[in-house]
């Protein structure tokens, strides 16, 4: 019993990043944000790697994750690009709606939204896919389209990138619809799409595709040493580039 409860306590605190992180998106402190998902990050690693060890893995453990997930890795970074999409200058309309249901009962409510924005949230519903999709599949040393928390990474350092002040100049390239909806839809095509990634544990069977993965963990140094928090997203883009080199290698 004590054993099930360490990964499951593990994973709620995961969750618990994640509504602290939506707390944060919400008042533009990205700053915040991606260190809360980086601990969910971590947490969602190590409540894994707790039931193993512990061999207290269970279906219950297995859907309590998923749900932690879907918040930290899903919600977070929809929420964060919608917040985006705002700071693009996008046009904010006021929607009221007026329900007279009896003279006692009259509801009017004014709600303030950018619609645009809301293709953010296609994010959550591709994360909502592919956790499902992974709950489904044995567990192997690759994945099959890129991990949830690969993705949340990559568009909650986002804002940090853009307001970089080497990319101070490409900033209205960045921060534009036409960027946004472009990354928001590859993002769900890659969760989703049967395309080979690599994890970063190092393989005792194959030696060869050590290498793409102890690339991996030195360029992203320099990228981190450079551009700091923001410099996640270009990790995320070097891993991605790298196992495209690494599918095309097997293909020799």
């Amino acid at each position: 019993m004590i054993k099930a409860f360490i990964p499951n306590f593990l994973t709620l605190l995961n969750l618990i990043c994640g509504c602290f992180s939506i707390a944060f998106a919400f008042q533009f402190q990205f700053d915040a944000v991606l260190i809360l998902v980086l601990m969910g990050v971590l947490l969602d690693f190590l409540d894994g790697m707790a039931a193993r060890l512990l061999n207290a893995e269970s279906n219950f453990g297995k859907h309590l994750d998923s749900l932690s997930d879907i918040v930290t890795s899903g919600v977070v970074p929809g929420i964060v690009v919608y917040q985006l999409f705002k700071l693009s200058g996008n046009r904010v309309i006021d929607y009221d709606l007026n329900l007279y249901l009896s003279p006692i009962f009259n509801l009017d409510l004014v709600f303030t939204i950018s619609p645009i924005a809301f293709i953010a949230f296609l994010i959550t519903l591709g994360s909502a896919v592919r956790l499902a999709k992974f709950n489904t599949i044995d567990y192997t040393d690759e994945f099959e389209g890129l991990p949830t928390p690969a993705n949340a990474l990559f568009f909650v350092s986002l804002p940090i990138l853009i307001d970089h002040t080497y990319l101070i100049e490409s900033k209205e390239y960045l921060l534009n619809n036409y960027t946004l909806i472009a990354l928001t839809i590859s993002s769900v095509i890659l969760m989703n799409v049967p395309f080979r990634l690599f994890s970063l544990r190092l393989s005792l069977r194959k030696y060869d595709y050590n290498i793409f993965k102890i690339l991996t963990i030195i360029l992203s140094i320099p990228l981190i040493l450079i551009f700091g928090l923001g410099g996640f997203s270009l990790v995320i883009i070097l891993y991605l580039f790298l196992n495209v080199i690494r599918n095309l290698w097997s293909l020799i």
